[in-house]
C-alpha cells in the first residue's frame, strides 16, 4: 500500500508539474510572438481577455451598470502595439418619491467607464503590455420619428508612460482622463452630445482566434 502511494503521488505530482510547465511555455511563445509584432496573437489575447471579463462577475464594489459597460466592450481596431475599444453608456436613474431622477448623466458614465476599460485594457491583459489604448465611448440618441441611435460621445486615448505615473485610486475618472487626450460632447446644458471621432488606427480585428489549451494558429 505504501508503494503503491507512493506511485499515485508520484504520478499527481508528475502531472502537475507538466501542466504548469506547458502552461508556462505557452505563456512564453505568446509573449514572443508579441514581441515580434504579430498582431494576431496581440488581437487573441485581448479577445480572449474581453470574453474573460464577459464571464467575470462584478468586482466588488463596482455598480453593475459600469461592469456591464466593461462587459460590452469590443476591439475594433489594433497594431502590433496598440488597440481601440468601443463600449456604449448611458445615464443612471432611481425612483425617489415615485419620480424617476437622473443620478448620473450619460458623459458621468460614459467617463467612469473609458477610465475604468483603459485601466483594464493597460494593466489586466495577460501576456500583453500596449504602448496605447483608445476608448470610443456610445450613448443613445433618438432620431426625428423615435429611432434608436447610439453616437460616441466622449473618446479618450491613453499612453502607458503617462498612465505609469498615475494614482489611479486616487483621481476621479474626469481627473484620470484629463491626463489623456480626452474630448467629450458636452451641451451648455451639460447632457451629451455626439462628436466626432479620429481615423482608427491600424486594422479590424480577424476572426478570434483562442490561446485556451494551445498555440494561436
Amino acid at each position: 500500500m505504501i508503494i503503491l502511494g507512493s506511485i499515485v503521488t508520484l504520478g499527481i505530482f508528475l502531472l502537475v508539474g507538466w501542466a504548469v510547465a506547458t502552461e508556462m511555455f505557452q505563456h512564453r511563445s505568446w509573449r514572443r510572438r508579441v514581441e515580434s509584432g504579430d498582431v494576431e496573437i496581440v488581437a487573441a489575447l485581448i479577445e480572449e481577455a474581453l470574453a474573460a471579463w464577459r464571464r467575470a462577475r462584478p468586482p466588488r464594489g463596482l455598480p453593475a451598470n459600469l461592469w456591464a459597460g466593461v462587459q460590452g466592450a469590443q476591439l475594433i481596431a489594433l497594431t502590433a502595439d496598440t488597440a481601440t475599444v468601443s463600449s456604449s453608456a448611458e445615464a443612471e436613474f432611481r425612483t425617489e418619491e415615485g419620480k424617476r431622477i437622473q443620478v448620473a448623466s450619460a458623459l458621468e458614465m460614459a467617463s467612469a467607464l473609458a477610465g475604468r476599460l483603459v485601466d483594464m485594457m493597460l494593466y489586466d491583459v495577460p501576456n500583453l503590455r500596449l504602448a496605447t489604448v483608445r476608448v470610443d465611448i456610445y450613448t443613445t440618441f433618438t432620431r426625428d420619428g423615435g429611432t434608436p441611435v447610439q453616437e460616441p460621445i466622449l473618446t479618450t486615448t491613453a499612453d502607458r508612460r503617462e498612465a505609469d505615473r498615475i494614482a489611479w485610486e486616487d483621481l476621479t475618472p474626469d481627473e484620470v482622463l484629463a491626463r489623456f487626450d480626452t474630448r467629450a460632447g458636452r451641451a451648455s446644458s451639460g447632457q451629451a452630445i455626439p462628436i466626432e471621432l479620429a481615423p482608427l488606427v491600424g486594422t479590424a480585428p480577424r476572426q478570434p482566434v483562442t490561446t485556451t489549451g494551445g498555440d494561436v494558429a
